[in-house]
Formats: structure tokens, C-alpha cells, sequence
């Protein structure tokens, strides 16, 4: 695999502008309020148009469909600084995002201009080589029939034909499958998109980018660069008798930090322009840690910036995830954005395709080991997969171990299956007695929800009863 270098790096610097920053406690916000909403609306359009590809007539159909119908005009797109704006309904409030072709889309804050975004943090590294030639998965090539399931699978097609329709795998209607592959054994055996999506087209992780970054600290782990039984390094918890102090990697990994937060309602870091460090790291504790599971996107975050502090050398973090963990796996249509001071936004701001999510899930499958190359720690799934002490498992309920999710206590669920997932439908299953792992990508309407583990339970039960 060819290795990518970094070229060049632009410094951090703050805006001429002596405006307070925008921060909320905890990275608390009004999904609603104008700011936050006119900020998803750059942002995405961003993303959709200039790394995944798509037009704004379906964007608005598709990526912002919740924040439509709200009397906001058309984002704006400029093509030639490749930045998006997006106003509320009034004029008065503007937000920007700006892209840059390593980096994805970053959300500049409230009080940034055009001008500002030379002050983006930014890595540029070499093209990947052409893998149009290369067998799935270090390469592109599949040989699959125009319905895009295997001939020796056709017990799959009605799986995923329901996959694909409205109302199946769901309580309530507004559930939009965007892609749907499974591999066996390690070959993909199925494929299928929605019409305006495909192999290079991507789309948002939302929360499964936890289990990525899950993974960059298992890479940090096996690298000691940090020990995850260790107390967390943050260097804003320095201060002597701190009792943030007490707080551990596996802590947060187990979403038990005991840090209050808004659970996943991080909302100023996502769509206001906050960076991360303001939001996730300056909170108190509320219980213990260890004694709660409350599920938090800020636990997630805390971990970023832990390893950035390890790190040491912000130009060797912003390499960090592509030198190993995405590039050697070939997941090189994946971006993890960050804000605008450096910090990837790994609890959720990731873009990335179907195919790369399956890269991940097959790297899962194989205990972090990719073309006989250890690039997680031995056992590291095993211990990502084992229930959180705070969160036992229970019948009927979905489990949560270290940033994936638990779904063998549901019914047809195998033994041990676990999963990613994001907000809109993002899913990567994977099923270790049936050496199978299972991605499902979706822009699901707010409110909607894909049942992945009845999907999961389904396919487990076509496949053996072939």
C-alpha cells in the first residue's frame, strides 16, 4: 500500500476579531435555534456537494430534509473558494463552511469570515494510486451481477429488496436506505445503492465514527502511546486534586465517564462553530466514574483530545487517523472532520462511503489485522465487544461494550454480533460465528429509525437456509 506523506501545513491563528467565542456548556444547543440551524445547512451542503459530489437540488431532498420548509433560503455555494454559506430566514445570521480536499468541510465559528480560512488548521498529502484495477477490498474491482448480488446468494435479494423499502425494518415510516452491502468470508457477496448514491459518493457517519476513533485509540494503545487503563491525559484537568483525574481511558471508552454532558445533544460543536476542547473538557463530574453509563458524545471527544495531547505534535495528529488506520486499510474516500481549531469531531463528523465502511468492518472481523499487518492491539475486539461494567446486557435490549454496540441479546441475533451506529441509519455489523459483516448506510428522517439487528437477523437466517 502506498504510504501518504504530509506536504504542508498551515498554522493555527485566531481571527483578527476580538468577539467573545461562541461557546455553550457542554456543546448544549437548541437543535432549532437559527444559528445551529442555518450551521447544519452549510455544513452539509459542504460536505455533500464538494466531497461527495451531489447536486444542491437533491441535497435539499435529501441531506436537509429535517431543516427544510423552515423559510431559510438556498445555501450558496461557491465553487470557486469552495465554500458554502447558509443564512436563516432573516439575513441576519450567516454561517460559513469552508472545504479543503484533505481535510473535508470544517464549520467556521459565528464570528468568522471568508477571510479566516487560511487560518485552518490543513494537511495535504499525495494521491492515492489508482485502484480501479485491484480486487475488493484493497481496490475497487467487484465482479457482481447488475442487481448487484452474488449468484450462489440469491437468497439475499428479498432481504435486501426490504432493506430498501419504506416501513419494513422500522416503527415508523421516513426510513431512506442509501447502501447495503454484505460480505461472507470475506468476499462481498452483495451490493446495492440508492439512486444518486455509489461507490465514491458518500455520506455523514454521525455516531460511527465513535467506533473509528475507538479504533485510532486502540493504534495509540499498541503504539504506547497512551495506556488505556492509564487516567485520561487532559491538560485542562492539570490542576492538583482535580477529580476529573480519576477518569480513564476505558472509563470513557465505556461511555462512564461520569461527566455531565448533554448525552448526544452536542449541537454547538456540530452545527454552532464551538471547538471541542471549550465544550468537552470543562465539565464537572456528576458521579463517580465508572458507577454510570450514560451515553455522551463529549466521552468520545474527551478521548480526541487526550490523544492529540499524547501525540504531542498537532501536525502528527491531524496525520494520525489516515498513517494508520484509514490509508492502510485503503479507506482513502473517508475524511475525519475537525473544528476550527484542529480537533477531530470524532463523535460524529465523518464522511465516508459504503465501501470504506466495509474495508472497517472486515478489518473488525479480522481482530484489527489487515493484509497480515497487526494494526489493532491482540484482542482488542474482544474487549471493544465485552459489556461495559456500568451496562450489563439484558434480554431483548441492545448492549454496549467500548464504542460499539451490543446485538446478540435480541431476537435471531447470533452470539456475539456487534455494531456501529449513526444517527440517519449507519451501521457495521458484524456477525463472528457467520463470518459476516454487514454495512448499511442511510439518511433516515428525523424521528425514524432502521431496526439493523432484525436486517442483521434476517440475512443470518437467508444465508443458512441455503
Amino acid at each position: 500500500m502506498k504510504r501518504v506523506f504530509l506536504t504542508m501545513v498551515a498554522v493555527v491563528l485566531l481571527p483578527a476579531q476580538a468577539a467573545a467565542p461562541y461557546q455553550r456548556l457542554a456543546g448544549i444547543a437548541d437543535d432549532t435555534e437559527p444559528l445551529i440551524v442555518a450551521g447544519y445547512r452549510a455544513l452539509f451542503t459542504c460536505s455533500a456537494h464538494f466531497f461527495a459530489g451531489r447536486p444542491l437540488d437533491d441535497i435539499k431532498k435529501i441531506e436537509l430534509v429535517d431543516v427544510e420548509g423552515l423559510g431559510y433560503p438556498d445555501p450558496v455555494i461557491d465553487r470557486q473558494r469552495r465554500i458554502v454559506t447558509a443564512a436563516d430566514g432573516t439575513g441576519k445570521i450567516v454561517r460559513m463552511a469552508a472545504f479543503r480536499d484533505s481535510m473535508g468541510c470544517t464549520l467556521l465559528p459565528p464570528d468568522w469570515s471568508a477571510s479566516d480560512v487560511a487560518s485552518l488548521p490543513f494537511v495535504a498529502y499525495t494521491n492515492p494510486r489508482d485502484v480501479s484495477s485491484i480486487p475488493f477490498p484493497d481496490g475497487d474491482q467487484v465482479e457482481l451481477p447488475s442487481d448487484g448480488v452474488d449468484a450462489q446468494y440469491r437468497v439475499l435479494q428479498p432481504v435486501i429488496d426490504r432493506a430498501f423499502s419504506d416501513g419494513v425494518y422500522a416503527a415508523t415510516r421516513g426510513v431512506v436506505t442509501t447502501s447495503v452491502l454484505i460480505a461472507k468470508d470475506g468476499e462481498l457477496i452483495a451490493e446495492r445503492y440508492l439512486p444518486g448514491f455509489g461507490i465514491h459518493s458518500g455520506y455523514r457517519t454521525w455516531s460511527t465514527a465513535k467506533s473509528i476513533s475507538a479504533a485510532l485509540i486502540g493504534v495509540a494503545h499498541r503504539k504506547q502511546i497512551l495506556n488505556i487503563d492509564d487516567p485520561a491525559a487532559i491538560p485542562e484537568w492539570a490542576d492538583p486534586g482535580d477529580p476529573r483525574q480519576m477518569i480513564t481511558y476505558k472509563h470513557l471508552l465505556w461511555m462512564s465517564s461520569g461527566l455531565f454532558s448533554g448525552g448526544s445533544n452536542t449541537n454547538a460543536i456540530y452545527f454552532g462553530g464551538q471547538d471541542v476542547i471549550s465544550a468537552a473538557t470543562t465539565t464537572p463530574l456528576e458521579v463517580q466514574p465508572g458507577k454510570r453509563w450514560k451515553y455522551a458524545n463529549n466521552d468520545t471527544l474527551i478521548l480526541l483530545r487526550a490523544l492529540r495531547h499524547r501525540i504531542g505534535d498537532d501536525l502528527l495528529y491531524l496525520r494520525f487517523p489516515y498513517d494508520e488506520l484509514l490509508h492502510p486499510l485503503g479507506m482513502y474516500h473517508t475524511r475525519m472532520e475537525i473544528d476550527h481549531l484542529g480537533n477531530f469531531v470524532g463523535s460524529s463528523q465523518t464522511y465516508t462511503t459504503g465501501r470504506d465502511l466495509m474495508r472497517f468492518g472486515l478489518f473488525l472481523a479480522n481482530d484489527g489485522v489487515w493484509n497480515g499487518r497487526r494494526i489493532l492491539p491482540e484482542g482488542w475486539m474482544q474487549f471493544s465487544t465485552t459489556p461495559a461494567p456500568a451496562r450489563p446486557s439484558r434480554s431483548g435490549q441492545w448492549g454496549y461494550g467500548a464504542q460499539f454496540w451490543l446485538l446478540d441479546r435480541m431476537p435471531g441475533v447470533p452470539k456475539g454480533t456487534y455494531t456501529t451506529a449513526g444517527n440517519k441509519g449507519q451501521y457495521v455489523t458484524v456477525v463472528p460465528d457467520h463470518n459476516l459483516v454487514i454495512v448499511r448506510t442511510g439518511v433516515d428522517r428525523k424521528g425514524t429509525r432502521f431496526l439493523q439487528h432484525a436486517f442483521a437477523a434476517d440475512v443470518v437466517t437467508a444465508l443458512t437456509s441455503r
